[in-house]
């Protein structure tokens, strides 16, 4: 039909029209009050081209034996009421541009096809009415979009009609797309999907809470489809953007996963509806009829939806599968964008292990508390030390050192899923004891202290035995009373309760036996100390004290005592072992009898030799003279000797006492000459007179060693001088004789003992 008018209305009251194709472009045809256009026979297509609308109200039909076929620049249906049945056989909707119907209704024979993006329900925006009708026709999707914009759970009606969408990911996902907007709660929407052999797997969308729309159109879209059964792995090709099926140990799942997927995308919400989506399957895609390897348990088929952010499948979503219904329906979800699988969960063991760390040296044990929720355990293996242990619940291990080692515990299902746990145990080091200790000489207190050291646990305790003793100190003071090998053992204990003995033995030394002999002396006399001590080794020091001072470090010590009394003399004595001992004795220093005498008279002349010696010392009871003349030696406390010549002499005198201390005095003796001298007082000078012609001393003139003669007038005038006692004065005075008269004199005579003897007087000249 040509364009005559920009709009032609048909009012279709009682009989249709037939026609054999329907072109429109630009135009606008309305439809009202229940009429019908027909278009009938084997090229009865529509065709709309340009700005071109159908617009019915009222109930109003388009039936169409042809393919629809939308090339224009419009959706094709202009409002949200009347219907468009395909009344023929294989029909396709098909252009270059969608068509937006409001009521779609398959009917005819055959398959209906859409080969662009469709939308039925009426209109791209805002809540519309329309329905999808298919009748017991089924509608082939090629890897389109159909848009039910219908938000109603009714938007779909069939008797046994399925939408056929199963298309490789690879030419392109077959979708519906519901606007569901914001959903109404309590609405269950139901896709009627169906496999290529027409086997019906609806999927459903149950609204329990409304979502939030950023604006109309907020929408559900799912496709579908079943994966190669017999590939190694089978599940194949996968989902786009989702890269492999391990379940979360990172095991392949394929054999545990439904041969089918589905892919959901939710658009325009800021928060989306919350729902229960129930997905459908047929017996082959799980129960391996089709050649497939699956080993899965229909009852425990459960949702995993891929989650792009952790790239890994969501196997915590719950579900429930109705095994008679071929049905699996989750919990509520709030996102659920993505690609999802219905799969056995993989119901791996947990591993698990139980053990407490311990000392080195002490066998820990590793007690098995895996456990499995579905099925048994059937294989297990303890990893540990680089060694490993099968099928076995308990592993005693006894470790190589101390340390920290991990110890791995790996268990696998009886569905073949493995999954271990790796534990750390501690190890604890063993301290390691030692000691050292002071002295090991008999008789004294040897102190022990422990030097024990642990990398780990401080601080430590310690248990000692010494000898048969117990201390629980550090360090312990302890006696030996007996020398020997002596048992010492130290237990070391740290924090964690790990210990270490240590036995060892002490030799307790024999201390030196200290003998010193002396011999008891007298005062201001030598005395000899000499060592002859004894010892096991050899003697490394002395060490002399008298009356409590250090006198000497030599071997024997000799020392002279001033007083007479007791002193104590200590010797220490210490051997190459480091045991000293000492030993306190007391020397009796006796008092010396004191030599002293007198003699009278005190000046004696060969005249007179005869000298008396008398004690005047004291503690003395024996004495012994010697006068130092080569006379025979005399004994008493006084004696008389007589000396027989002039000289000097040294007297000796020998006092002793019952200690046998004798003392020793000497003292010199003097006998002198007799000097007799004559002075006379006057005397004749001159060549006349025969006598008395000089002045000077006479006499006994024997031992005078000098003179010194002065001669003065009356008037104290020095005339006259000599100390030549062989020069006397011959009465002149300067060359001339003097006068006659009276003169003074003055002479000095000194001895050989430098006695001094003086004279003075007054002489006469007489001429």
């Amino acid at each position: 039909m040509n364009k005559l008018l920009s709009y032609i209305v048909l009012t279709l009251s009682v009989s249709p029209v037939f026609a054999q194709g329907w072109v429109t472009k630009d135009a606008h045809v309305v439809l009202k009050d229940n009429a019908h256009v027909v278009i009938h026979g084997a090229t009865a297509n529509y065709t709309s081209k340009g700005t071109a609308l159908v617009t019915a109200s009222n109930n109003g039909t388009v039936h169409l034996d042809g393919d629809w076929n939308n090339i224009g620049t419009s959706p094709a249906v202009g409002n949200n009421d009347g219907t468009v049945e395909l009344t023929g056989n294989n029909q396709q909707i098909m252009g270059s541009r969608s068509t937006s119907f409001n009521n779609l209704t398959l009917s005819g024979g055959g398959i209906k096809s859409i080969l662009v993006s469709t939308l039925v329900g009426g209109g791209f925006s805002g809540a519309k009415n329309g329905k999808l009708d298919l009748t017991n026709r089924h509608l082939l999707l090629n890897s389109n979009t159909l848009i039910i914009n219908n938000p109603s759970a009714g938007a779909f009606s069939r008797t046994s009609g399925l939408l056929l969408g199963e298309t490789n990911p690879s030419v392109g996902y077959s979708k519906v797309q519901w606007n569901v907007r914001s959903g109404v709660p309590g609405s269950l929407h139901s896709i009627p999907f169906g496999t290529t052999d027409f086997l019906y797997i609806p999927l459903s969308i149950d609204v329990t809470s409304a979502g939030t729309q950023v604006a109309d159109s907020g929408y559900i879209a799912v496709a579908t489809y079943p994966t190669n059964t017999t590939a190694v792995p089978n599940n194949r090709p996968l989902p786009i953007g989702v890269p492999h099926l391990d379940n979360q140990y990172k095991i392949e799942n394929d054999t545990k996963a439904l041969d089918r997927f589905f892919v959901i995308t939710t658009n325009g919400y800021t928060s989306n509806p919350i729902v229960k989506l129930g997905f459908t399957y047929v017996d082959r895609e799980w129960d391996g009829s089709a050649g497939g390897l699956n080993d899965i348990i229909e009852k425990d088929l459960k949702p995993s939806r891929f989650d792009v952010g952790f790239a890994s499948w969501n196997y915590n979503i719950n579900g429930t599968t109705s095994v008679s219904n071929n049905e699996t329906v989750t919990e509520n979800l709030r996102s659920y964008s993505g690609a999802w699988v219905l799969s056995n969960y993989p119901y791996c063991p947990v591993p698990n292990f139980t053990f407490n760390n311990d000392c080195y040296l002490e066998p820990i044990l590793f007690t098995d508390s895996s456990y499995i929720q579905l099925g048994s355990i059937d294989t297990s293996v303890w990893e540990y030390e680089n060694n490993t242990a099968h099928n076995v619940n308990t592993l005693l291990h006894g470790f190589s050192s101390d340390g920290t080692f991990n110890i791995k515990r790996k268990v696998r299902g009886n569905r073949g899923c493995w999954d271990s746990i790796t534990k750390s145990v501690q190890v604890y080091p063993l301290p390691q004891s030692s000691f050292m200790h002071n002295d090991t000489c008999a008789s004294d207190v040897t102190k022990f202290t422990s030097t024990s050291t642990s990398t780990l646990g401080m601080p430590l305790t310690q248990d000692w035995t010494i000898d048969g003793s117990t201390y629980k100190t550090v360090s312990p003071n302890h006696a030996f009373g007996t020398t020997g090998i002596k048992d010492v053992t130290l237990i070391t204990k740290n924090t964690f309760n790990c210990f270490d003995t240590l036995n060892s033995s002490v030799e307790i030394k024999p201390l030196p036996e200290i003998i010193f002999r002396f011999e008891n002396i007298c005062e201001r006399q030598d005395a000899f100390f000499y060592d002859s001590s004894k010892t096991k080794g050899s003697i490394d020091d002395w060490r002399w004290k008298v009356r409590g001072k250090i006198v000497s470090y030599l071997q024997d010590h000799q020392q002279v005592f001033n007083t007479a009394g007791s002193y104590p003399v200590q010797l220490r004595v210490q051997n190459s072992f480091g045991c000293l001992d000492s030993v306190e004795q007391n020397i009796t220093v006796w008092p010396k009898a004191k030599a002293k005498f007198d003699l009278f008279p005190e000046d004696i002349y060969i005249t007179d030799p005869f000298v008396n010696f008398v004690e005047s010392g004291s503690d003395a009871n024996s004495w012994n003279w010697y006068f130092g003349d080569f006379s025979p030696e005399e004994f008493g406390p006084e004696v008389m000797h007589q000396y027989l010549d002039t000289g000097i002499f040294r007297a000796r005198l020998i006092a002793n006492n019952n200690f046998r201390c004798a003392d020793t005095f000497y003292r010199t003796v003097i006998i002198k000459p007799n000097l007799n001298i004559f002075i006379p007082n006057a005397f004749s000078p001159g060549p006349d007179n025969d006598v008395n012609t000089t002045f000077g001393p006479g006499g006994m003139l024997y031992g005078i060693k000098s003179l010194d003669m002065t001669i003065y007038t009356r008037w104290g005038e020095k005339i006259y001088h000599t100390d030549d006692i062989e020069k006397p004065w011959n009465g002149t005075y300067q060359g001339a004789l003097v006068q006659e008269g009276t003169y003074l004199y003055l002479i000095t005579v000194k001895n050989v003992y430098n006695d001094i003897f003086r004279y003075s007087g007054s002489l006469t000249v007489i001429r």
